[in-house]
């Protein structure tokens, strides 16, 4: 090879070489932020980053008032995570809540009466709390009492789900109302539902069992 051939060979290397070095020379500077960015960077303030919502968990029930029974029975019916009871409220979500009846005056009686086919209903009730009524249940005829019931019912724990809709034996409409149900096994078949809001002076005996009780006309509050 000539001593010019080789001369021509090394000042092309060497041309590629400072080329390679020049195009990596800009790719660095590229990669770099400009002195204004580091600046805008270093003023802004620093932002942490956002924060998981947390699932949503309600206080625990409130059992100062209601029954255990209740409660027990609201538990199995509800079988979610997320609810509570705050005061008369039961809240299932942050923006699903239902009141419990408390139309009736509490711890005083309430008297309710009806007659029907030459006999005398009458209910008495005393609301002992939100869930929990204690009542007394007589029918008479010609003044002799054929059948008298006394005890403490609770509230349907699946109240919440839906009002009972009885009908008014007098006017043949239909009303809401809320269903209490025997604390005791051996009241089974029996049911007070106590009208709900403007209903709140009328209520039903349902008692299947109790022969005395079958086909009894709506009660109204005395």
């Amino acid at each position: 090879m000539s001593f010019q051939r080789i001369l021509s060979v090394g000042l092309i290397l060497s041309l590629l070489a400072t080329s390679c070095t020049s195009n990596k020379s800009l790719e660095q500077e590229k990669a770099q932020p400009s002195a204004e960015k580091i600046n805008q960077d270093a003023a802004a303030p620093v932002v942490a980053p956002a924060a998981r919502k947390p699932a949503y968990r309600l206080a625990a029930l409130d059992t100062a008032h209601f029954s255990p029974s209740f409660i027990r029975g609201l538990k199995e019916s509800i079988q979610r995570e997320s609810y509570a009871v705050r005061g008369k409220w039961l809240i299932l979500s942050e923006t699903d809540s239902i009141a419990f009846p408390a139309d009736l005056p509490e711890q005083q009686p309430v008297t309710y009466t009806g007659t029907a086919q030459g006999r005398a209903y009458q209910l008495t009730v005393i609301r002992q709390n939100y869930s929990t009524i204690r009542y007394t249940a007589e029918v008479k005829q010609a003044g002799k009492s054929l059948a008298r019931t006394t005890g403490t019912a609770d509230l349907n724990p699946s109240f919440y789900t839906a009002a009972e809709v009885p009908v008014d034996t007098q006017s043949q409409t239909a009303y809401g109302a809320y269903e209490f149900l025997p604390t005791t096994s051996r009241q089974q078949n029996f049911a007070v539902l106590i009208g709900i809001g403007k209903d709140a002076d009328k209520a039903e005996i349902y008692a299947s069992e109790l022969a005395a009780w079958r086909n009894a006309p709506t009660l109204r509050r005395k």
